[in-house]
């Protein structure tokens, strides 16, 4: 079984592929796992290679995967290279475009679409998205326990449950609805589409200033709503690249302090006077 991740860097693909891998190893397979990302960890595109066999493994990576898991619809421009005939595509239809799917709808025979990023939105958290798609690849792997997965998982979430106990439960819903889902997902009465790609309104302005977001850089963190002096930012609806929401200006407010733009890690603000 050669099994591709894909997905944005700090989407959690690297933590679902550590715990396929260990689950199986500890089941008494021959497991391997090689992650690969750019220089920019979160934010770049981040691919897993894990291969479950019988026999020692002689080399991790493959050209072509049984099963792919798409995150993301960046995700869907890595995999194509791997896709084969009987490839199984399992990936988030609520974060992959059908934009983004329509290249490669021609070689995928096989698929189950799970809104995980929707899911983790409405019932859990945003970071709980990977959790989900784990419970639907791990419902895949028939000789690889749930509990043996759960079991991983909570080792490998341990700091994290420590300051927080309530994300163990949590994560367990979270990993055990994406099973389900998966194993009820009927192909014929799904088609093959992805979320409708919605224009997202990113500049701001009156005739005195504009404030312009950059969702491709945008990771949630809120630390320019922290900073605000006049309290103009808020959270939106709108998702950035992990799947966290962006903020919006009340552009009445804004005094063009730039406050915001200084403050942000990643570039994500821009703030210009008229």
């Amino acid at each position: 079984m050669q099994i591709l991740l894909v997905g944005e860097g700090g989407q959690g693909v690297q933590t679902v592929a550590k715990i396929i891998t260990l689950a199986a190893q500890q089941s008494g397979r021959q497991a391997s796992y090689n992650p690969s990302f750019g220089v920019e960890q979160r934010g770049s595109v981040s691919l897993s290679y894990v291969q479950i066999e019988d026999n020692p493994i002689p080399y991790p990576r493959f050209e072509s995967a049984d099963i792919v898991v798409a995150f993301c619809s960046r995700a869907v421009e890595s995999i194509k290279i791997y896709l084969k005939d009987d490839s199984l595509l399992i990936f988030d239809n609520s974060a992959v475009s059908d934009r983004a799917l329509e290249p490669i709808k021609n070689k995928i025979k096989k698929y189950i679409a799970i809104p995980a990023q929707k899911i983790a939105q409405e019932k859990y958290s945003t970071k709980a998205l990977n959790m989900i798609l784990l419970g639907a690849l791990s419902a895949q792997l028939r000789d690889i326990s749930m509990a043996k997965i759960e079991e991983i998982m909570f080792e490998t979430l341990a700091d994290k449950i420590a300051k927080d106990p309530n994300i163990k439960e949590m994560n367990l819903n979270a990993l055990h609805e994406g099973a389900q889902l998966a194993e009820s997902f009927n192909q014929e009465n799904s088609p093959l589409q992805g979320a409708e790609t919605k224009d997202l309104v990113n500049e701001y302005s009156d005739d005195q200033k504009t404030w312009t977001r950059y969702p491709e850089y945008c990771k949630g963190c809120a630390l320019c709503i922290a900073r605000c002096p006049v309290k103009a930012l808020t959270f939106s609806e709108d998702l950035g690249f992990l799947g966290n929401p962006m903020p919006k200006v009340d552009i009445q407010k804004c005094i063009a302090c730039e406050m915001c733009s200084k403050t942000c890690p990643d570039g994500a603000i821009k703030v210009e006077k008229k």
